[in-house]
């Protein structure tokens, strides 16, 4: 047997040992005090360190994640990289992203190729090399003898939003809750609750609902219901209109 086939064999026992109620596949690793819930599904090639996988997250093929914690029912797609993420339940990023630094809200959809976190440089200094005003050594040595430029912010994705394929996303941005980004748009600003934005760079084309309704919905805060509470809604969430679920809400409330 080849010594890489080894590895990947003796990987795989410890897998089984340390994680029983989890299927994790063969060539994957889960290490640095990683903790997973119940129907935790790893596929092959996925390397998870430090990390918490709650009950029905999934990690497909090729996936690397870091510092990171999920709540239950995430799906991260195959060939993806998240680095301290805190990403809500009944969500998904697809295939072939990049996070790094952010909070994600509740039933969020994330679609292919998006990409946040991997830094800023500076627009007001004489050089936007980082070997002038890092320490980090990006290109293996650096000038400078302490930080300069905040080179990574907090990112923050509200609840219940919608990111199209090829999303860039600004480190330090926040999107509100059930708020739309287009395709391809490249945001660098702040983006209101339940506003539709898009373009590069992304600006908001409209509202989802009116203000009235909006404000209505952040009160409610459906996104900390009980799952039994949001599976008697069902049919009110697939409605094109908003008012009977608005009632149905504050009827539950009183």
């Amino acid at each position: 047997m080849p010594v890489s086939d080894l590895k990947n064999f003796l990987k795989y026992l410890n897998n089984r040992r340390a994680y029983p109620r989890a299927e994790i596949a063969f060539g994957s690793r889960l290490t640095g005090g990683t903790s997973v819930g119940q129907n935790v599904r790893v596929e092959k090639g996925c390397y998870i360190f430090g990390s918490k996988l709650g009950d029905g997250v999934q990690v497909q093929h090729g996936s690397h994640i870091f510092n990171s914690e999920f709540e239950r029912n995430v799906i991260v797609y195959a060939r993806s990289t998240l680095s301290r993420v805190r990403f809500g339940a009944y969500g998904y990023v697809n295939e072939g992203s990049f996070m790094a630094g952010m909070t994600v809200g509740r039933f969020c959809s994330i679609g292919p190729h998006f990409l946040c976190g991997y830094g800023e440089h500076p627009t007001n200094l004489l050089s936007t090399s980082p070997v002038f005003y890092s320490t980090h050594k990006q290109c293996g040595t650096t000038f400078a003898d302490r930080d300069h430029f905040e080179e990574a912010r907090e990112t923050f994705i509200g609840h219940d939003v919608w990111i199209g394929a090829r999303v860039f996303v600004r480190d330090g941005v926040r999107i509100g809750h059930g708020a739309i980004i287009a395709a391809g748009a490249v945001v660098t600003k702040d983006v209101p609750d339940y506003a539709i934005a898009g373009g590069v760079p992304a600006k908001v084309i409209r509202s989802r609902f009116a203000d009235g309704a909006i404000q209505q919905l952040l009160e409610i805060e459906w996104w900390n219901w009980s799952e039994e509470k949001l599976r008697r809604a069902q049919t009110l969430f697939a409605s094109d209109e908003i008012e009977p679920f608005i009632e149905w809400a504050k009827e539950k409330d009183e």
